[in-house]
């Protein structure tokens, strides 16, 4: 007697969505190209999976030219590599970078951010700055009050980086208010949040600081930044793990950074240019110094030369007084001093072999 055939048993189909798993970053060891040294890139997913680019992130300069030592010991207070996780470390340490007007720090930081994919949070210290400014205030809204975070509080939790410019200028409640912020593991409270709580603070929020003043580097000519307090609360200075002094670039280097700029710039107008930035830095006769952005300015107006109204470039003087020319335009003429101006002026005469007269 034949079985009666009975139909195969079949699993009901699930309707059930795929678990969002949440938005998530993703880190992966990476490095910039000429210098060998580890550091962290981020990836970003919304709770849909989907790749997502944070607000913040700083625009990559393709012509910028890194240090690696400088670089280094970036990536050892943003990444100590003796914690498994380095992204995610409780060891971090604020960094600060001093130098020079216009020798790189901020822009390192920015750079590096860039490269890595981190959204940055600046802000430059000023006697106006307020501890509103970085822990944030009430705002209001239709209806309602709310409160607004400050630059501090919405990087630290949302992971960015802090850079604060001009770290020496800061205000004494500014300064005491920086304490908690500047500790891997500080509590930040929120007075004026409704109700008042305590930042939650994202494990790969770092804070950088940057400052023209600070530094036995910068004995000399601490006090040519106006507005500034070079003597800094040591306790303030103490919860900086790590400082970097930011020179001014090598003359080989700062041409290449010149060049991947103000491409198609003659090289013996830019040596020269580069020799007398270097010759007034060292001659410590000038006060200012002699910044890259300086240099840059001279460069291009170098490069560009003058034209006419038709825009067809006026020809050049025989005896490089052209130079001269649009080294005025670029900073002399903004120079406090009419000595330190003229002790520039003879510094380009002598290296271009200019004939007396004419710009002064």
């Amino acid at each position: 007697m034949a079985k009666k055939a009975t139909p195969p048993t079949t699993r009901p189909t699930s309707t059930k969505k795929k678990r969002k798993q949440g938005a998530r970053t993703e880190w992966k060891a990476f490095s910039i190209a000429g210098c060998d040294v580890r550091l962290y890139r981020a990836t970003y997913y919304d709770a849909d999976g989907d790749e997502v680019i944070p607000h913040g992130v700083p625009d990559v300069d393709p012509n910028y030219v890194f240090r690696e030592d400088l670089v280094r010991e970036l990536a050892w207070a943003v990444w100590p590599h003796d914690h498994p996780k380095p992204w995610h470390a409780d060891n971090w340490t604020p960094c600060l970078l001093a130098g020079p007007k216009g020798s790189g720090k901020t822009s390192l930081v920015l750079q590096v951010a860039a490269r890595c994919n981190i959204p940055c949070w600046r802000v430059n210290l000023n006697v106006g700055t307020t501890v509103r400014h970085l822990k944030g205030r009430i705002g209001a809204e239709p209806g309602r009050t709310v409160f607004v975070p400050g630059v501090a509080t919405a990087a630290a939790e949302a992971g960015g980086w802090l850079v604060l410019d001009e770290a020496s200028a800061a205000s004494p409640p500014v300064t005491l208010a920086l304490f908690p912020i500047l500790e891997p593991t500080g509590k930040i409270l929120l007075e004026d949040a409704q109700p008042p709580r305590y930042v939650r603070r994202h494990p790969a929020f770092r804070i950088f600081a940057t400052d023209n003043a600070l530094g036995n580097a910068m004995e000399n000519d601490r006090f040519s930044y106006a507005g500034t307090n070079a003597d800094m609360n040591e306790a303030l200075l103490d919860r900086f793990g790590s400082f970097i002094e930011v020179s001014y670039m090598e003359k080989e280097a700062e041409e290449r950074a010149i060049a991947a700029k103000v491409t198609g710039i003659d090289g013996d107008t830019l040596e020269g240019l580069v020799r007398v930035a270097d010759s007034v830095r060292k001659s410590r006769e000038v006060a200012g110094g002699f910044s890259f952005r300086m240099l840059i300015d001279w460069a291009r107006r170098c490069h560009a030369g003058n034209v006419n109204a038709k825009g067809k470039r006026l020809s050049e003087s025989e005896d490089d007084r052209d130079v001269l020319d649009a080294a005025m335009g670029a900073f002399l003429r903004r120079q406090k001093s009419s000595v330190e101006r003229q002790a520039i002026i003879e510094v380009i005469r002598r290296i271009f072999v200019i004939e007396k007269g004419g710009s002064s």
